[in-house]
This record gives C-alpha cells, structure tokens and sequence, in this order.
C-alpha cells in the first residue's frame, strides 16, 4: 500500500491542508497521515496541542484515506526533524511505498533539511503546485521530487488565527471560536464583555443553523456575521456616535440605541479586514432592519432577536426560520413589533419604519 505522509503544525488546519491531502490520496491511490509537530521549527504555535489535535480528528471525520500518526507529539522531543519521522515510518511500513507530502513553499528550502538527500532516498518526496509560485529546479531534480498538479487555494494560518479569513472547515472554526482558540478571538473578548460575546456566539450557531437549513450556499457567513454583529455594542456610545457620523453621515439621525450596529459594521472591516457586502449589510441593519434587506440580513436580524439565550421560548420562531427564512422573518418581525410596543419602545425611526412597512404592511 502507498502510505503519504504530512507533516505540519497545522496551527489550526485549513482548507489548503485538507484540500492537498485529498488530492495526493486520489493522485498517489493511498493513505494520507497527518503528522502534526509539537512545535514548528519554521513559526511559532499559538494553540495547545490538544485543541490542535481536536481540529484536525474534526476535520478529517468520516473522509476516506486519511488518518493521524502523533509519532512526533509522543517522541518526547520538543523539535523533530523529518529525518527521524521518516525512518519511523519506514520501520512501521517496511514493506509500503512511503510519499513524503511537503508544500510548495518547501520546496526551493529542502536542501536545508536535516539528511536531505537521506530523507529523499528512504521516501518520494511529493509537493502541491501552487499557481504564481516560482520553483527552483535544481531542488525538484537533486531530491527526485514528484509534483501534484491542483488548483492550489491560497489560505493564510495567519489570517485564520486573527478572523480575518475563513477558509477551513466549518466546524473547525466552531471550534476555534467555542474555546477562544488564536489572536482573532483574544481581540473579541478584549472587545465585547462576556456577556455580549456568549450572546454573539448564540446569534452565530442560530443563524448557521437557519442558513444551512435554508441551503444557503455559504451558511459560514450566517455565522461570521452572527459572531461580529455586536461588536460596536461595548465602546462607548460617544465613540458610536462618532464612527456612525463619519462613515454613516446618512444615519446620524437615528436613535442612539442603533449606532452600534454602524459603529460595528465599520469596525469589523477596519479590524478584521471583512468586505463580504452581505456581512456587513447584516451588521449594518440587524437591530433596526431596513427596506429591501438581502436574505442574510434578514437571517442575522432574526437569530439576535430569537436565539436560546434570549431568556424565552424562542423555538417556534427558530423553527419558523429554519423552515423558510423569508416568512420566518415576518413572523419574527412581528413578533418583535408587538414587544417593542407592549414596552412603549418607539417604532417610528424611519429605518425601524420602513422594515415594518415594507413586510408586514
């Protein structure tokens, strides 16, 4: 049997690691092991080894051909180097044809390896191409290495650990965000209090949840939008006030009670670098609504009103909204106008206004 094996930090693993282990199991017709380090010699980790761990069993449950081999967590040794992960295998699979899967980026720095050309006779080196990235050729002639044509999706760990890209298994993610994994969730509890932010993951898992009943085709953004759409909600309302008048002069005039949502839909940009005009349509307008709102806003605008925490029996209105978003919202529309008015809130804001005019007029 053709055994590959992966090696990485994998700090958290995203799509780009799963995407080449898919490939190279169909390519090279074996099994892909992933080999997760203690540490990297190449960056620093910033998650335990446990939540790394759990990540990856996430993101490779119920995929065929891949599997985890912790022969380096449990070595003992805080840096392994490839050579003596490579000898393990060839020990464990003596009679196997042994593919050391490395990435693109490796490529034109092998020759720096520890035992080089040992690790290049005791297994076929293999690496992903990636498009735009130029290769030195004498590295692929000297070790014998083998490339995997694909179409290499450009996915920054960086980014992912500070929110500012999402390009991994949805469930990772869930997981990242439910144990304030990374720099992205360590500048959200800085941001918002605790008890906004277990507000804000509720809204997030209610509004993926609607979505992914509703077949959105990316229900990962119900969730981002539902885990930022609060985020102007704890600075001060004077600092509100002010980002709503200089990047939403038009709103201005509404009441206070609404500049968060402006305050947050400019942060989460600025902050996080989120440009999605769907996310940031929902942040703008999920406590007022507004006219003419795309099906997410709807979505976010509803999960913050009925999502389990609120301290009601929501599950009719989530119910509504998983069996159709778009009538759900009116029901939840309603639903909310006849408590605001049972409290003598004020209706009359004209975005307030124009939302129960154009659905349920």
């Amino acid at each position: 049997m053709n055994r590959i094996f992966f090696g990485g930090a994998f700090d958290p693993v995203h799509n780009g690691h799963i995407n080449m282990a898919l490939k190279a199991a169909k390519e090279l017709d074996g099994e892909v092991i992933f080999v997760p380090a203690r540490i990297s010699v190449w960056k620093e980790v910033s998650a335990p080894i446990e939540d790394k761990m759990n990540m990856l069993r996430i993101a490779i449950e119920g995929k065929k051909n891949l599997s985890i081999d912790e022969f380096e967590l449990n070595s003992g040794k805080d840096i392994n180097y490839s050579i003596d992960t490579v000898k393990y295998f060839k020990e464990k699979y003596p009679n196997d044809k042994l593919f050391y899967l490395i990435g693109v980026d490796q490529v034109n720095e092998f020759h720096r390896w520890k035992e080089a050309e040992k690790i290049s006779e005791l297994a076929q080196l293999v690496f992903y191409t990636r498009p735009g990235y130029e290769l030195k050729s004498e590295n692929i002639e000297k070790f014998h290495m083998q490339k995997i044509e694909g179409s290499g999706i450009e996915v920054s760990s960086t980014e992912i650990r500070e929110l500012k890209s999402f390009e991994l298994p949805d469930e990772v993610l869930f997981y990242i965000v439910e144990h304030d994994l990374y720099k992205g969730m360590v500048d959200l509890n800085y941001i918002l209090s605790a008890h906004r932010l277990a507000h804000s993951k509720s809204v997030a898992k209610t509004a993926y949840e609607i979505a992914k009943a509703n077949n959105l085709d990316n229900p990962l953004k119900a969730f981002v939008a539902g885990l930022f759409h609060d985020i102007g909600k704890d600075i001060a309302e004077s600092k509100q006030y002010e980002l709503t008048k200089k990047y939403y002069p038009e709103y201005a005039d509404i009441p206070k009670f609404a500049y968060h949502q402006f305050a947050g839909a400019h942060l989460v940009q600025e902050m996080f670098g989120i440009k999605d005009p769907d996310i940031i349509e929902a942040i703008e307008f999920h406590s007022t609504g507004n006219e003419n709102m795309c099906l997410l806003a709807k979505i976010i605008y509803a999960a913050d009103k009925i999502e389990p925490t609120r301290g009601f029996d929501s599950s009719d209105l989530i119910k509504a909204m998983k069996d159709n978003a778009e009538q759900g919202f009116k029901t939840v529309l309603q639903a909310n106008k006849d408590f605001l008015l049972s409290k003598e809130k004020d209706i009359n804001n004209r975005l307030t206004y124009k939302c129960f005019k154009q659905y349920l007029d």
